[in-house]
C-alpha cells in the first residue's frame, strides 16, 4: 500500500513538472494542449525508465559521450541554424536548443549513476580478480563520465546566463526549464533503483542549489566590465607582438596561440568579434557597442588606438555585417 501511494506522489509530481514546463515554454493554449502534452511527458518517461531498466551500461556510456561532445560544440553553430530574427541573442529557439542540451545532460548524468551503481553490485559480487578489475574500472568511467557531464552542463548554464544578460534577460525564470529537468531526474532514479538505493538517489536533488548558485553568479558578471579586461587582454598581446616583431599583427589571429593562449570576443553582441585595423605604425582595437539591450543604433567603440583621432571611425565591416544578418533589429549610428 505505501509502495503505490509513493508511486501515485512521484506521478502527481511529475504530472506538475509536465503541466508547468509546457506552459512557460509554449505558452498557455487550452487544456487540450495541455493535457496532451502532459500524456507526451508522461509517456516519455515510462519509456526512459523501462529503457533504463533493460538497455545495457555501454548504451548510456555512448550517449554519454555524445552529450558531452555537443556541449563542447560551439554555440554559435546553434545559432547559425536559425534565421536571423531568431538567432538573435538570444532568441527563444536558438535559447530553448541550447537549454534543452544541457537538460539533457542532466538526464544521462543520472542514467550514468544508475549504471554505476549496477556495476558496482557486480564488483562486489564478482569472485575472478580479472572480473572485478575489469568492473572496477567500468565503474570508475562512469562516474567520471557523469561528473564531466554535470560539470560541462554547469559551465555551459553559467555562460548562458552570461549571455542572457546581454539581450532581454530572464534570469531566474531560466530555471524553470533547467530544476524541472534536475526533478525529473531524480524521479527517473527514485523510480528504477530498488530498495535502499533510493536514498543515493535523492541526492541529485542537491543538483538543483547547484543551479541556482551558477545562475546568480553569472546574473552578477558586468558583461561591459569582462568586455574591457579581454580587449585589454587582446591589446597587451598585440603589444607584446610589437616588442618582437617591430610590426603590428596583420589580424589578431596571429596572437593566438604564440601571444596569448586565446583570445575571446567582446561580451556585448552574441557572435561578433573585435574590431582591428593596423598600419606600419599604428593599430586600432574596439568593439561593436551599444548603450542598452533594447536600443537598436550601434557604435564603433574604440578601446585603444595610437593613431591621430580624425581617420575613418572603426567597426565600419562589423556593423554591417551586424545590420546585414538582423535588419530589423539594428541601426548604424555615428
Amino acid at each position: 500500500m505505501k509502495i503505490k501511494m509513493f508511486y501515485l506522489l512521484v506521478i502527481l509530481i511529475l504530472t506538475i513538472v509536465c503541466w508547468q514546463v509546457t506552459i512557460f515554454v509554449f505558452g498557455y493554449r487550452g487544456i487540450g494542449w495541455q493535457i496532451i502534452s502532459v500524456v507526451v511527458c508522461l509517456l516519455c518517461t515510462f519509456a526512459l525508465v523501462s529503457a533504463a531498466r533493460r538497455a545495457s551500461e555501454r548504451i548510456w556510456i555512448y550517449t554519454g559521450l555524445f552529450i558531452l561532445a555537443g556541449l563542447f560544440l560551439p554555440a554559435s553553430l546553434i545559432v547559425d541554424i536559425f534565421p536571423g530574427r531568431w538567432s538573435l541573442p538570444f532568441g527563444s529557439y536558438m535559447s530553448f536548443t541550447l537549454l534543452l542540451i544541457v537538460c539533457t545532460a542532466l538526464v544521462i548524468a543520472a542514467l550514468l549513476f544508475y549504471s554505476a551503481l549496477n556495476l558496482y553490485k557486480e564488483w562486489r559480487n564478482a569472485s575472478a580478480v580479472a572480473q572485478r578489475k575489469q568492473a572496477g574500472k567500468t565503474v570508475v568511467l562512469v562516474l567520471v563520465l557523469s561528473a564531466l557531464l554535470l560539470a560541462r552542463a554547469l559551465y555551459n548554464l553559467y555562460w548562458f546566463i552570461v549571455w542572457d544578460s546581454t539581450s532581454d534577460p530572464l534570469g531566474y525564470l531560466w530555471l524553470y526549464i533547467l530544476i524541472p529537468a534536475a526533478l525529473f531526474a531524480n524521479i527517473v532514479l527514485i523510480i528504477i533503483l530498488p530498495g535502499r538505493t533510493k536514498l543515493a538517489g535523492g541526492l541529485y536533488l542537491l543538483l538543483i542549489p547547484a543551479l541556482v548558485a551558477v545562475s546568480a553568479r553569472a546574473q552578477g558578471v558586468n558583461f561591459r566590465q569582462l568586455t574591457e579586461e579581454r580587449a585589454e587582454r587582446a591589446s597587451q598581446a598585440i603589444e607584446t607582438y610589437y616588442a618582437r616583431k617591430g610590426r603590428y599583427p596583420q589580424n589578431l589571429r596571429q596572437l593566438t596561440p604564440g601571444y596569448t593562449l586565446s583570445l575571446p570576443g567582446p561580451v556585448i553582441i552574441y557572435g561578433q568579434d573585435w574590431c582591428y585595423d593596423r598600419g606600419d605604425d599604428y593599430y586600432r582595437l574596439g568593439y561593436v557597442y551599444r548603450e542598452h539591450w533594447s536600443t537598436p543604433f550601434l557604435v564603433g567603440q574604440i578601446y585603444k588606438t595610437n593613431q591621430a583621432p580624425d581617420l575613418d571611425r572603426i567597426c565600419g565591416k562589423e556593423i554591417a555585417a551586424l545590420q546585414k544578418r538582423y535588419p530589423q533589429q539594428f541601426f548604424d549610428e555615428w
